[in-house]
């Protein structure tokens, strides 16, 4: 019989590209330089999704205008979240906050964060 390092794939906990659906709590433990932009990688704290992390990019230089600029408005909405700005020397590492993921309107076969929020807001259960 082989050996796959585990007893069953239900076992395994895997990382997803971008936020999973849903409203949970996040710490953001990783963060690093992209040729785009940056890489954030998130641990989801709580929710259907405890204990998997979220890999965001943010293509804060992409050639893509409205894609920079996109970029740049979840890290300003980040900034807000969190009560800090984000830059060089104020890294997002280290934060936690609440997103809200929905799916895109047009494209539900894609998300949306549809919300950050500070990590202690308590005005609906996730």
């Amino acid at each position: 019989m082989a050996n796959y390092g585990f007893n069953d794939t239900s076992e395994v906990k895997y990382d997803v590209l971008g936020f999973p659906l849903g409203k949970y709590k996040v710490f953001a433990k990783n963060e690093s330089d992209a040729p785009t932009g940056i890489v954030v990688e998130y641990d989801i704290l709580d929710g259907e999704h405890k204990g998997t992390t979220a890999k965001v990019y943010y293509n804060t230089l992409s050639d893509n205008a409205t894609t920079a600029k996109i970029a740049q408005i979840d890290l300003k909405r980040i900034a807000d979240a969190t009560g800090r700005s984000v830059n060089a020397a104020s890294p997002i590492k280290g934060r936690t906050f609440i997103v809200d993921v929905v799916p895109q309107k047009s494209n539900p076969q894609y998300t949306n964060v549809k919300a950050y929020l500070p990590a202690d807001k308590v005005d609906q259960p996730f």
